[in-house]
């Protein structure tokens, strides 16, 4: 089981990184700062449990900023306007896949469509519902080989209608 600091930090490292970045402008020094932002964060935490972990990182984010700005001023002409970083860290796939996966989830949507019903049927209750194929055969009378058989030719011909060759 993870820690619960790194349960934090998996689910708040990137958004640490984006908000030092649009601070201190250099997406280099803020990938640091924010494993920094961890750190502080093991070490200054209080003995009480913290009531709201995320605000507390970015507090520590923030005075970590200021400090870097203090250890290196910014001299004239060095500030860079934020729209040209283009190269900011995003947990977010881009547009253009977000796009993609749902051509493919309507292929793939299309395509289980046109499985014979009885196939349709056994393919979607095993993947979607859960339920085991042991159950599948009491329910359809059936032997465990038999769904096993619907199950091989649903892949097959998905696989066929997705992947064309």
């Amino acid at each position: 089981m993870a820690s619960a600091i790194t349960c934090l930090y998996i689910e708040h490292i990137g958004e640490i990184r984006r908000f030092l970045a649009r601070r201190i402008c250099c997406v280099e020094a803020a990938a640091e700062l924010a494993h920094e932002v961890f750190i502080r964060y093991m070490f200054a935490a209080p003995a009480s449990p913290i009531e709201n972990p995320r605000a507390f990182l970015f507090r520590i984010a923030g005075h970590l900023a200021t400090d870097h700005f203090r250890a290196n001023p910014v001299k004239a002409g060095q500030w860079v306007d934020i729209a040209e970083c283009t190269e900011l860290a995003s947990d977010y796939p881009a547009p253009e896949r977000f796009a993609m996966a749902r051509q493919e989830l309507d292929r793939l949507r299309r395509a289980i469509e046109e499985l014979p019903p009885k196939c349709r049927e056994v393919f979607i209750r095993h993947k979607f519902d859960g339920i085991p194929q042991a159950t599948l055969a009491r329910e359809y009378r059936v032997t465990v080989n038999a769904i096993e058989k619907h199950l091989v030719r649903a892949l097959v011909l998905l696989r066929l209608r997705v992947m064309p060759a």
